[in-house]
């Protein structure tokens, strides 16, 4: 299994790569991988919380074994989304489906696997959600299976 860490790195540095995406977030840290840290980063809710306007937040939610002709990990990671003041999100949205990294390899980010021993990425949902304090965000619901059951190195 890939480490889930690395996963959510990849993801976020793919996104962080789209030129049309990150020209219309927050000039500083637009693009933020969480990772669980005890006792620093030990919250997803705390720190979709602290996101600020023209970011977003890459967070890995679950992992499944697909029992299938060959087994292997397919892991869900969520895309939350915070436009800038006077922004929408619906935008946001749009670049992000149809982003493509600059370097890369000229296609959509999720026709192309983001890191070896993946498969592209698929969006299997669009949501909004409301954050602790009642504040609207939007979640972009990603699965990204591996291309078997293999050890991680």
């Amino acid at each position: 299994m890939v480490h889930l860490a690395d996963l959510v790195n990849a993801m976020a540095q793919t996104l962080a790569k789209i030129p049309e995406l990150v020209g219309v977030l927050a000039p500083v840290d637009p693009v933020r991988a969480y990772v669980d840290y005890n006792p620093t980063s030990n919250s997803v809710e705390k720190a979709i919380y602290q996101m600020q306007p023209g970011q977003l937040l890459v967070i890995w939610t679950e992992t499944l074994l697909q029992r299938e002709e060959m087994s292997k990990w397919s892991h869900r990671a969520e895309i939350c989304i915070r436009a800038l003041r006077d922004q929408s999100d619906l935008d946001l949205i749009d670049k992000i489906l149809a982003g493509v990294p600059v370097p890369g390899t000229g296609e959509i980010w999720r026709l192309c696997p983001i890191m070896p021993g993946l498969l592209p990425t698929e969006v299997l949902a669009i949501a909004r959600r409301t954050d602790t304090e009642g504040v609207d965000y939007t979640v972009v619901l990603t699965e990204t299976a591996e291309t078997g059951d293999w050890p991680n190195p």
